[in-house]
């Protein structure tokens, strides 16, 4: 079956992560397939702009997933739950963005991105342990956390400079994580608090404007707990590099988009700044040379790349010499020893939505390679 007569359905369109998706998928290897927008009461009705087209958001009926090839969930699990069965019975291959799929024994947790290597890379240490992968009776896969993919993805490249003795990531989390609700109780605790009103809290349980916070009150929907325990769950099942490596703190704070990480790293033995550098450019990743130059997380919005500034940590004595400039060149003439440090900081920003969208879109084309073509004899 070709591409364009690819027929796709996207629950949950509705949402911050439905429109980042359908944006997505409208230039994606699918973008000539037919889409269908669809979500449950609160969202039908609504237009949603499609490859600059507007599209009616309709509601989801009994034949909504008939002939679809494939069904995206991109609203709450609930949604999920409540119309997976529905779709995998008219036949569509299910992408899950919600994590509600995570819960049925033996389903996958998807990253294609992780194992992507140069075609130069065929060193055989760097030949990438075994981990489970869809095949021909594959129907449906969990699209992997985004921040799960961006340290699982940094790691296996950084493991080509030196094997990784550890990783320790915090995670500034930004409102959208939690859609549309998140995003009007942060803009409305921002403007109580400064008329001196009283508080809403339905979704984070506590204030969160002008304010960072490691955790909530129970009474919120807003649990970072299970968002740090999501991402260490999908790191172990994606990743290349042990998640007994991986130290994870999430921190919710005060802005709309965009999420920002802070990432140490440490090797086994000292390597050089442009090293790592040049390790961890490539697809899905921009490395920005210059401090003064590198991206706030507003700025890393509608960005396709992840932004990352890599600087190295130096023995106090040595710091003062130290530029906080990192320039990718050819790894021809290896640096002095003295400039080489077995611990760095990466400061990396982009955009959550826009990162989730395109690791599910890479999921579903994963599958559709995956699906037979032309007639069965």
């Amino acid at each position: 079956m070709s591409e364009k007569s690819l027929r796709i359905a996207l629950v949950g369109a509705g949402t911050l992560l439905g429109k980042a998706l359908s944006d997505e998928l409208a230039v994606s290897a699918f973008a000539s397939a037919d889409l269908r927008l669809l979500d449950d009461e609160d969202g039908q009705g609504n237009l949603a702009a499609v490859d600059d087209e507007m599209t009616l958001i309709q509601r989801i009926e009994a034949d909504s997933f008939e002939g679809c090839d494939f069904t995206f969930f991109a609203g709450d699990p609930a949604l999920t739950k409540k119309y997976a069965r529905q779709a995998l019975q008219a036949g569509s291959c299910l992408v899950d963005l919600s994590g509600e799929l995570e819960k049925s024994p033996g389903m996958l947790v998807r990253a294609p991105w992780v194992a992507e290597r140069p075609a130069s890379d065929a060193s055989p240490k760097h030949v990438a342990p075994k981990l489970p992968a869809p095949d021909l009776h594959t129907r449906a896969v969990v699209s992997a956390h985004p921040v799960a993919v961006l340290l699982a993805m940094l790691a296996a490249r950084s493991q080509r400079v030196a094997p990784l003795h550890g990783i320790w990531a915090t995670l500034l989390q930004p409102a959208s994580e939690y859609g549309h609700a998140a995003l009007e109780e942060l803009h409305q605790q921002t403007a109580n608090l400064l008329s001196f009103q009283p508080l809403p809290t339905e979704v984070f349980g506590g204030q969160t404007a002008f304010t960072l916070a490691v955790s909530f009150g129970v009474a919120g929907q807003a649990v970072l707990a299970s968002a740090a325990g999501k991402i260490r769950r999908h790191y172990a099942k994606i990743a290349l590099v042990p998640a007994s490596s991986l130290a994870l703190q999430v921190i919710q704070v005060p802005v709309f988009h965009g999420y920002a990480l802070s990432v140490a790293v440490e090797f086994s033995h000292p390597v050089a700044a442009t090293a790592l550098a040049e390790a961890l450019a490539g697809s899905h990743v921009h490395i920005v040379a210059d401090a003064s130059a590198f991206p706030g997380n507003v700025q890393a919005v509608e960005e396709e790349e992840a932004q990352i500034l890599v600087q190295p940590v130096f023995e106090l004595a040595e710091e003062s010499g130290v530029s906080p400039k990192t320039t990718v060149k050819s790894a021809a003439k290896p640096e002095p020893a003295a400039q080489q440090t077995s611990r760095f900081w990466l400061w990396i920003v982009a955009d959550n939505l826009k990162f989730a969208a395109r690791n599910a879109v890479a999921c579903a084309i994963e599958l559709n390679r995956l699906r037979p073509r032309g007639k069965v004899q």
